[in-house]
């Protein structure tokens, strides 16, 4: 069986350039939030003051969203800035970065040395294990990720200007201005 090494690295190099998938959308209303998220699950919500509120999702309707008992909290959907949540990133994408690591290094070591007969099958045997072991370590780190995701953006609210005091514990005071449009 004779192995085509320009293909296989030609597929490798394919494959770590595939297009990276992006996850459901961001809702503009409370009645599109109410398909990316349920009562119960734990969000963010950043309102039009930019003061922050983590809590449990007691009830979503199309014009009010209230936090769980600990916030006893109830916001109109004009009243909310943007609403976050902590979600896990794809395992797509670390399947195939480890899958292109672990074919990319046999395919180095096959490059760097003569194969030809029976070699040249171990190799490609060898491509697709630690190909698969590859992936497998890619998915194990993609699983560790979390990060917070915007699942409703709310109506522009123009210009803001915030203030945040600023203590340092050698005595040093200041304070931060920020401009957001």
């Amino acid at each position: 069986m004779r192995i085509h090494w320009r293909a296989v690295l030609l597929i490798a190099a394919w494959s770590i350039g595939a297009a990276p998938a992006f996850g459901q959308g961001v809702a503009h209303s409370f009645s599109e939030l109410r398909l990316l998220v349920r009562e119960g699950q734990t969000v963010t919500v950043v309102d039009a003051t930019g003061r922050e509120v983590k809590g449990r999702i007691a009830s979503l309707t199309a014009t009010t969203l209230v936090l769980g008992p600990g916030t006893g909290r109830a916001w109109q959907e004009t009243d909310v800035a943007a609403i976050r949540q902590r979600r896990q990133d794809s395992l797509g994408n670390g399947a195939l970065v480890g899958l292109a690591c672990g074919v990319g290094l046999v395919g180095v070591a096959a490059l760097s040395s003569d194969l030809s007969g029976p070699d040249a099958d171990w190799a490609l045997l060898g491509a697709v294990f630690y190909g698969g072991i590859g992936a497998g370590i890619g998915v194990g780190i993609d699983a560790l990720i979390t990060r917070e995701q915007d699942v409703f953006q709310g109506a522009a609210l123009g210009p803001q200007v915030r203030l945040q005091p600023l203590w340092q514990a050698t005595g040093g005071r200041g304070l931060r201005v920020a401009i957001v449009f």
